[in-house]
């Protein structure tokens, strides 16, 4: 088929192309940068330039796909303004509005990439039956739900929605991280006894392929990971595997100080999900089921890089 990916260069981007090249897709990047194209089309790619943020040049220059992925979107962290929250607010919203009309100017299903926020109780786990809820940073998409909302009932374009949970592995923010705890700088703020959906990035990407191939009009997928931990946890594990002794516990009103409310509230999210309606309508199976083998994986991969 005729693939068209925005976010092709990213870090989800990155491990999803290659698998869509492999299955012998006609794979077309959009990109805002002219320093990719030439590096895209050496990988077998067509690049073409674009901006979510600048929709009429971006859809003059398009040609017809079978299907449109949409995988960026403007991440941002760190303590941040009400006008720094409303202008993300506004560019979250514009790129999904875009993903839109692309989808509705070329004729065909889009895949949109949410993220999994969901509030869990003791003993609930979410399904792709509940309603995203919007807290900290994740108020962002308010917009995003209103629109996708109405696409649904409009029938135009056909969406199918991959929800993700925090995806981590050799790249992207996870290097962030990596860096951190390399340095003695990580923490976890508080007791870090909430659980936060996690799913490799090699995993999410096989899932993405497998909605390609499947063309599961209409529905949804939350992709994680069969085993829930908890942030301290996950971040124990990490440190363990870099050989790394100890985390350090940061005190949450010093968390709220250093990295602001939004993203505190964000971070401090106890979710639990199920991965089940991926595994059966979509026939994913994963390679790293829980955060010891992904990690354990991932860790190695870095530092065979960075000793090459």
């Amino acid at each position: 088929m005729k693939v068209l990916v925005f976010g092709g260069t990213g870090f989800l981007g990155s491990y999803l192309v290659p698998k869509l090249l492999l299955r012998g897709h006609d794979v077309t990047v959009v990109t805002r940068r002219e320093s990719q194209i030439l590096r895209l089309e050496e990988s077998g790619v067509r690049g073409v330039l674009g901006d979510l943020l600048e929709p009429e040049p971006l859809l003059s220059s398009l040609t017809p796909q079978d299907i449109a992925i949409f995988m960026a979107m403007p991440l941002e962290f760190g303590r941040m303004s009400k006008n720094k929250i409303k202008e993300i607010t506004h560019r979250t919203t514009q790129f999904i509005s875009t993903s839109l009309a692309v989808g509705e100017e070329l004729s065909c299903p889009v895949i949109i990439t949410l993220g999994t926020s969901y509030r869990t109780g003791p003993g609930e786990v979410a399904d792709e039956s509940w309603p995203i809820e919007r807290f900290g940073l994740t108020k962002v998409g308010v917009g995003v739900d209103r629109l996708i909302a109405k696409a649904i009932e409009k029938g135009s374009p056909p969406l199918i929605r991959m929800i993700p949970g925090q995806i981590y592995g050799p790249g992207g923010q996870f290097m962030q991280m990596y860096r951190m705890m390399k340095s003695g700088r990580f923490g976890v703020f508080g007791e870090g006894a909430n659980r936060i959906p996690r799913v490799h990035v090699e995993d999410c990407a096989e899932a993405y392929a497998l909605a390609i191939d499947k063309m599961p009009l209409g529905e949804s997928y939350i992709l994680a990971d069969d085993t829930p931990c908890t942030m301290r946890e996950f971040s124990e594990f990490m440190a363990e595997c870099m050989g790394i002794s100890k985390v350090r516990t940061i005190p949450g009103f010093i968390g709220r100080l250093v990295i602001g409310k939004e993203l505190m509230e964000t971070m401090k999210m106890d979710c639990v999900v199920s991965n089940e309606k991926a595994k059966r309508e979509l026939g994913w199976q994963l390679k790293y089921p829980s955060y010891r083998e992904g990690l354990s994986d991932t860790i190695n991969q870095i530092e065979i890089m960075a000793d090459a």
